[in-house]
């Protein structure tokens, strides 16, 4: 098998965090007080996604203004947006599905990068490429903990790890997190857009600290 794509320093750090908190940001203004608001409540990892026009500067500010927090970058899809992402700051990027040609550029680029798998077939094609972090998307529509278990076990002797995203919220929380495979969930629950836009950075505080809490004791037991 390949060198895995994901480095084992970000890999320790997405797993640190344990929450990685999506963000769709449509003003760049907001993107460091968002991140504030995460730091606040524990969770050191985010995946901005590339659907808005603010994405790029909001990616570049953080990475400017608050080194502390992993930049994870979400929906690259295109083919150049792996070099554009590096060079405003990402520490790391993931898409919604499995593109042999954005996972080729990564390694290319050498930024870690960690595509999405919803089957066994591309879970296969996956790793044939040297991806040991998957994303598993959408987790809960695909069917949930009972899916994600039943494809670890014919795969379980390579040491793959996930990260269950699409419908994961703090009241399914606790069952993911108890799949040692799981090294950290991620959505949007935290920090919808709604919330950015109002600045109500309080309560995006408050449900990151419920989503680091609820995860660090269902790992506790793991």
């Amino acid at each position: 098998m390949k060198t895995p794509l994901f480095d084992a320093d970000n890999l320790t750090k997405v797993e640190e965090s344990g929450i990685i908190a999506v963000l769709e940001v449509e003003s760049a203004s907001n993107a460091v007080a968002a991140v504030d608001a995460l730091l606040a409540g524990g969770i050191t990892a985010i995946e901005l996604t590339l659907r808005t026009a603010a994405a790029i500067d909001s990616i570049k500010a953080i990475a400017t203004n608050r080194p502390e927090m992993t930049i994870g970058v979400g929906t690259v899809i295109f083919p150049g947006q792996i070099e554009q992402i590096i060079e405003v700051g990402a520490h790391f990027a993931v898409s919604p599905g499995f593109n042999p040609v954005i996972v080729d550029e990564a390694r290319r680029c050498g930024l870690s990068f960690a595509p999405g798998i919803a089957t066994p077939s591309e879970l296969e094609g996956a790793v044939s490429k040297g991806c040991t972090l998957l994303k598993l998307f959408p987790a809960e529509l695909l069917g949930g903990v009972e899916y994600l278990r039943s494809m670890i076990n014919p795969y379980a002797y390579l040491g793959l790890s996930y990260i269950p995203l699409g419908g994961v919220n703090l009241e399914n929380l606790t069952k993911w997190a108890a799949l040692k495979p799981v090294v950290a969930v991620g959505g949007t629950w935290i920090s919808p857009r709604t919330l950015i836009a109002e600045k109500n950075w309080s309560e995006i505080t408050q449900r990151a600290t419920e989503a680091k809490q609820t995860w660090c004791e269902a790992r506790s037991v793991v």
